[in-house]
């Protein structure tokens, strides 16, 4: 097993986390991981690459400075997103009742090694 899904394995097994995907800016799939769920690689590849760029337009227009992280939530969970230099993105979906605060430290404690399994 590489290394990059080592890494994401290790995000779906925080509680709460049920999927953990490495896009290009492309909207291709590098790797994904899910527990209990299955994952439609082209569909996660473009909504994922293009959110990032509409979240990232957002802020430029509103001053608010570089996109580091995102998260939306919706009825039934959360995707909370991470750039991964100016290549790629890394994004988990979450439970409603995973601890938001735990979700993103999770993440932002992979993120170098994420980006270092490219």
């Amino acid at each position: 097993m590489s290394q990059l899904t080592d890494l994401l394995n290790e995000l779906v097994n925080v509680e709460g986390i049920n999927s953990a995907v490495v896009v290009g800016r492309d909207g291709f799939v590098i790797e994904g991981v899910a527990s209990g769920t299955s994952l439609d690689a082209d569909a996660v590849g473009a909504v994922i690459s293009t959110g990032i760029g509409s979240s990232e337009v957002m802020g430029r227009e509103l001053e608010v400075g570089a996109m580091t992280q995102g998260m939306v939530e919706y009825d039934d969970g959360l995707i909370v997103m991470a750039l991964l230099g100016e290549e790629a993105i890394v994004a988990v979906v979450a439970d409603l009742n995973a601890n938001l605060g735990n979700v993103r430290f999770q993440i932002k404690k992979r993120l170098k090694a994420i980006e270092k399994a490219l």
